[in-house]
């Protein structure tokens, strides 16, 4: 529970340094002023219109993103998986960029499609694996499967995008997973679905820390295993999509907390679903500082840093595996 206190605490820290951080560095007294006082000079206007809402949606990203991957890693007692290596992401965006190119739908009704497209990636995932069984470790078969599942989808995503460079000329920052200033338009689209489905995840919690001792021992206590999986696996999905929908395809961040937050707390307990819900928006906010401190002036996709930092871990992650593997 300490850890929980200890994110909560740091939680706010972050949010200041986010909103003070920068292009433009805001010296901490103006973030102070500009949320006190309802009116303000020039840098009071960029706290309360861009950096503030970019605050709000790095909590609900992260959250979403945070929470889905633990989800994912304990229903398929796998360490490796995550939206990103399923395939899951690749798969929303792919749907949201066909239903702007075909059915020029707008930020609105996005969700439905993504949600769609995150589903079926998903199940290709999954039919893929089975295909590949056997040729090796089985957790590694999945994420096999998921990595080419999303190749494909994001290799179909940028295709489409090049037919029309002008119907998708504000969609390129999102298409490499970004927060952009207008982004919070989203939240209320998105907030409802997303909210469901982390309720969701706190009424089951006890049902998944059960499948964390595998799916023969939780029959034996009762568990419908099946629908279990089922129902986790669609809530995980959800919070995904509702992710993406709202700044793209950021990676590896569904990987990386969850871990981060089993090394400290274990695999089972809300406290540990509650962690990731923390731990996700904190890590994002630090990626997000270090795109805009990075190269400032200039200001890098976030979906870029969490690229990189997480690519490292999952190559590490893997490398471990295989080790203990031949050992």
């Amino acid at each position: 529970m300490r850890v929980v206190i200890l994110l909560a605490f740091l939680l706010p820290i972050l949010a200041l340094a986010q909103v003070s951080l920068g292009a433009v560095h805001i010296p901490m007294r103006s973030v102070i002023a500009a949320l006190i006082q309802p009116e303000g000079d020039f840098l009071a206007t960029i706290v309360r219109q861009q950096r503030l809402p970019r605050v709000g949606v790095a909590i609900f990203v992260g959250a979403c993103l945070g929470v889905s991957g633990l989800i994912l890693q304990k229903v398929m007692q796998n360490v490796l998986v995550s939206p990103s290596t399923l395939g899951i992401n690749a798969g929303a965006t792919l749907a949201v960029v066909l239903s702007v190119f075909f059915l020029g739908l707008d930020g609105r009704s996005l969700f439905l499609p993504g949600l769609l497209g995150g589903i079926a990636a998903m199940a290709l995932t999954l039919m893929a694996a089975r295909l590949i069984a056997g040729q090796g470790d089985r957790r590694l078969d999945v994420v096999l499967a998921g990595s080419m599942v999303g190749i494909l989808c994001s290799s179909a995503s940028t295709f489409v995008m090049t037919l029309d460079s002008d119907a998708f000329g504000t969609m390129i920052g999102w298409l490499v997973g970004d927060i952009g200033n207008f982004d919070h338009l989203m939240l209320p689209m998105v907030a409802l679905p997303a909210g469901a489905a982390l309720a969701g995840a706190f009424l089951f919690s006890r049902h998944l820390d059960v499948m964390v001792t595998g799916d023969d021992q939780a029959a034996l206590l009762g568990v419908d295993v099946r629908r279990v999986q089922a129902l986790a696996v669609g809530i995980a999905v959800v919070l995904a999509v509702s992710a993406v929908v709202v700044v793209g395809p950021i990676g590896f961040l569904g990987l990386v907390v969850p871990h981060l937050v089993k090394l400290a707390l274990g695999e089972t307990g809300r406290a540990t679903l509650l962690a990731a819900m923390l731990a996700g928006p904190c890590i994002l906010m630090l990626a997000d500082i270090a795109a805009r401190v990075a190269v400032a002036p200039r200001v890098l996709p976030v979906g870029i840093v969490m690229g990189l930092a997480g690519g490292v871990l999952f190559l590490g992650m893997v490398l471990s595996m295989t080790r203990r593997g031949r050992a």
